[in-house]
């Protein structure tokens, strides 16, 4: 330690007390000289007290901590304390009497060393009562330490065997001390630098002394230091990339590269730094452009950025890329150029493999460019041929599946026996069935051809559900299935949506599941359509529709193409349960373009369950309007009526009761209505006891099934509504029907009754003339003048186009109904020749409606443009036929 450095009044002797240095508080204490030729000897400048003068005070010794008191010759006494840790030679501190008492050197030493956080450690070669400085103890985290194994335990067990052997060979050898070892200290390792000297304070007796400090920090950061440079290395190894620099000493330029730039150039470590070695390398006629891009990077202070070849002595040949950044002193002079060599020959051979593919590859391209364009004319036309076909095969087919169909309809109009009238219903229902059939092959090409649109428009969906219902409840009896519907109380009553697609999807997963639950699948099924609503925001919601079943269920690997085109089950499935394998993929397709998702879950011989969710953008809600005063609920047993049927019944009336059944016969009769739940055979015992009562009011009968025929039989007046398949529209229409007649309606007698105007007449003499039809086909011919005749038209014929023209020419009509596609000239063409005749003659335009068999909205976007004004599809039903004969006649 400097003693010039401390506050201190120190200075160092040797054994003959000669002064050998000495501070500036020690020069002002004896007044001692800086200049002086000879050592002073410090009894020359003072002198002991007389012993015991204090009694305390012992004779001055040079041994460690020994202290005595002198007297100057000014009078002043100091106390003179003696310490060999300060220096190498015997070290004195004078304090004045009169100041205050200094403490003992170590405690001095030791606060000196703890500002620097190092540890002071002494021992002797018998390494008994060593001293610990509280620095060193704090270091390592102990609370003290009380023996030199104490110590030693620290050390980290790896690190203990080399510690021992370092301080055995200072011991033995005098060589100076100095190690790193680990301590553990909260199961983390720590770094310490143990230092060390040893002096002998007799022949006999040999102390060590040193300090301790802590080297985490230094230690992390040469190890993380040591990581980098060995993970730069291997990065550049693996890169195949080499380091340079030409630097410039005393007026010359040399040069410098590292081992990975020797491997490249496959120099000898010898050649390092030999620029015409390297230069031999380079390929010949590279050699001059590198070289003077050299210099003039040096010179000019520009970057170095070339990419050349190099010869191997092996007579291999290397891509190189090299690029190197100029470096300026501080004055402006380029004095060093650092750079890389990168090795990119694989990457040259690469490029010039796909230099050579992309070469093939284009010529191909070219080829199979010309090709696809061969293939896509001949796709084009091949669905275009496909697309005419199917539309020829259309009109074909529905042309004498409307004489089929409406002949049917004309027959189940008229009076026939029980035997009779299941032929035509079985007739018709087979009918109908070929037809969606057909309009399930056509939509399939359309949604292939991308041309499938949607029609947005308002609807009840409840009403949409009912009409399902009721057009599956008698095949579902029939097949020995429980149909069953779940309507949520939220649902809107208007929804703006496609309702004609939202039924197709409803009728093929209703289709199905009936189809695949009852027999031949299972001797009973289970079907249930649920109707769920979830409101997302103010504006838009989620119209939820679930179709469960117990039938037969799916296996996964069938479920993954299930909804691909003429797709099934099994290959028996068509000829077991019927059906082309289409109504799930024009499902599919038809909620994905409403942005809508279909889901399955199904297991072999547990069912099926099909989940669609369509989301709505437009809905409303609308009051109900109340019909009745008042509605009044019975059960025949006191059971629990369902509650849905309640929640609609209660906003259609101003107030609800629940009464028994001998309680009606005081109940008002004016503007009421009675609801009787009828579950089991005792509720029919019940309304038959009852019935004389029941006849005197309006009556709503909901019943389960089976009971039917029963209820019909026992109140011929009563409303039926199964409880099962009960909806708000079906329940509403009900009531509405109710409200309409009194309970004591009887009907006219044949002499009496007028005609209903909804009925048209039937003698020739009532129909009302003004049609022109226009149809090659005999047969429609034939069903169309029935039709007609039906609802009290009468009509004049044309065979084709030609002679349509040609009577509306001659005669006035009111309507000109026309097939579309006919021999000599069609509808399209004969429509053109009259809007061309009108506007020449400045005539009204006569109402032109199109019979087609061809898909209706697209033939209706085709009509238009001849200035056909409406169109209806065939096979015509009579109530459409109505609808728009009743629109356009007389317009």
């Amino acid at each position: 330690m400097d003693i010039h450095s401390l506050d201190l009044a120190l200075l160092s002797v040797n054994k003959q007390w000669q002064i050998l240095a000495f501070n500036q508080a020690a020069a002002a204490l004896l007044g001692l000289e800086a200049n002086q030729d000879s050592p002073q000897c410090l009894f020359d400048l003072c002198q002991l007290a007389d012993q015991g003068e204090p009694k305390d005070s012992p004779f001055l010794s040079q041994a460690s901590g020994s202290s005595a008191l002198v007297i100057l010759p000014s009078g002043t006494r100091l106390n003179i304390l003696v310490s060999s840790q300060l220096a190498s030679d015997t070290s004195l501190i004078l304090n004045p009497l009169n100041h205050q008492h200094l403490p003992h050197l170590g405690e001095l030493a030791e606060l000196a060393l703890q500002c620097g956080d190092v540890g002071v450690w002494q021992v002797d070669t018998t390494f008994e009562n060593p001293y610990f400085s509280h620095t060193f103890c704090a270091l390592l985290h102990c609370q003290t330490l009380t023996s030199w194994e104490d110590f030693t335990d620290l050390i980290y067990e790896d690190d203990r065997p080399l510690a021992l052997s370092f301080i055995e060979e200072h011991i033995q050898s005098n060589v100076r001390l100095k190690f790193e070892f680990r301590v553990l200290i909260d199961s983390v390792p720590h770094w310490f630098e143990l230092s060390g000297d040893q002096r002998r304070n007799s022949e006999t007796h040999l102390s060590l002394f040193g300090t301790l400090r802590e080297c985490t920090q230094e230690k992390q950061m040469l190890i993380h230091l040591n990581s980098a440079h060995e993970s730069r290395r291997i990065a550049l190894e693996a890169g195949k990339v080499g380091t340079w620099c030409v630097s410039r000493q005393n007026g010359q330029w040399y040069w410098d590269w590292d081992p990975q730039t020797s491997a490249i150039f496959d120099l000898a470590a010898q050649d390092t730094g030999r620029y015409e070695k390297w230069l031999e390398r380079i390929h010949p006629e590279d050699r001059a452009r590198v070289s003077n891009g050299l210099k003039e990077a040096l010179e000019s202070g520009d970057d170095f950025e070339h990419v050349f070849r190099a010869i191997l002595p092996n007579n291999s040949e290397l891509h190189i890329f090299a690029k190197g950044v100029v470096a300026q002193d501080g004055y402006g002079n380029n004095y060093r150029l650092d750079g890389v060599c990168v090795d990119q020959s694989e990457v040259y051979r690469a490029n010039m493999e796909l230099s050579k593919l992309n070469a093939e590859l284009e010529s191909r391209v070219k080829a199979r460019t010309s090709d696809l364009k061969c293939a896509v004319t001949k796709a084009e036309r091949a669905s275009r041929a496909k697309s005419d076909f199917l539309a020829m095969i259309s009109h074909e087919l529905r042309t004498p599946m409307n004489a089929i169909i409406g002949s049917l309809e004309l027959l189940s109009l008229q009076k026939h026996d029980p035997e009779e009238m299941e032929l035509l219903e079985t007739a018709s229902v087979s009918a109908k069935n070929l037809v969606d059939i057909l309009n399930d092959i056509l939509d399939i090409n359309k949604i292939e051809a991308g041309k499938l649109e949607l029609e947005f428009r308002e609807f009840d969906i409840s009403k949409t559900l009912h009409n399902m219902l009721l057009t599956f409840a008698s095949n579902a009896e029939k097949r020995r299935v429980s149909l069953k519907a779940i309507e949520s109380q939220q649902l809107p009553t208007m929804l703006y949506s496609d309702e004609n697609r939202i039924r197709q999807v409803l009728f093929n997963l209703l289709s199905n599941a009936i189809k695949f639950s009852g027999p031949p699948a299972k001797d009973s099924g289970n079907v249930i359509i649920e109707v769920d609503w979830q409101l997302q925001s103010h504006s838009q919601g989620e119209l939820s529709i679930l179709v469960k079943d117990n039938g037969i269920g799916i296996d996964e690997k069938t479920q993954k193409k299930l909804f691909h085109p003429f797709t099934q089950a099994d290959k028996s499935t068509t000829r077991v349960y019927g059906g082309t394998g289409l109504g799930l993929a024009i499902s599919r397709k038809i909620i994905d373009l409403m942005g809508g998702r279909i889901g399955l879950k199904s297991k072999l011989d547990r069912g099926s369950i099909f989940r669609v969710c369509i989301p709505i953008h437009r809905f409303s809600h609308h009051n109900a309007t109340t019909l009745f005063q008042h509605i009044y609920v019975t059960s025949a047993q006191q059971q629990q009526p369902d509650s849905y049927p309640l929640s609609v019944l209660k906003d259609l009336a101003d107030q609800l009761h629940q009464v028994p059944l001998d309680a009606l016969s005081s109940v008002s009769k004016s503007n009421t209505l009675v609801c009787c739940f009828v579950q089991s055979e005792q509720d029919l015992a019940q309304l038959h006891k009852y019935r004389d009562i029941l006849k005197e009011h309006r009556v709503l009968a909901c019943h389960k099934t089976g009971h039917t025929e029963q209820l019909r039989h026992l109140l011929p007046d009563a409303a039926p509504l199964h409880i099962d398949l009960a909806t708000r529209y079906g329940i509403t229409r009900q009531v509405m029907h109710l409200l309409t007649h009194t309970a004591h309606h009887a009907a006219p007698s044949a002499s009496t009754a007028e005609p209903d105007s909804k009925v048209p007449p039937t003698s020739t003499q009532d129909l009302r003339p003004g049609i022109l039809l226009v149809e090659d086909n005999t047969f429609n011919q034939n069903l169309m003048v029935k039709q007609l005749a039906k609802l009290g038209y009468t009509c004049t014929l044309a065979e084709n186009g030609e002679q349509g023209f040609e009577s509306w020419r001659k005669d006035k009509y009111k309507l000109i109904l026309t097939d579309c596609h006919m021999p000599v000239v069609d509808g399209y063409e004969m429509a053109k020749r009259i809007r061309q005749a009108e506007k020449q003659m400045a005539l009204k335009a006569i109402p032109i409606v199109a019979v087609t068999g061809a898909a209706v909205k697209n033939e209706l976007e085709n009509c238009h443009l001849y200035g056909i004004n409406d169109c209806i599809g065939k096979p015509v039903q009579l109530e459409r036929f109505k609808s728009v004969i009743e629109k356009w006649y007389g317009k």
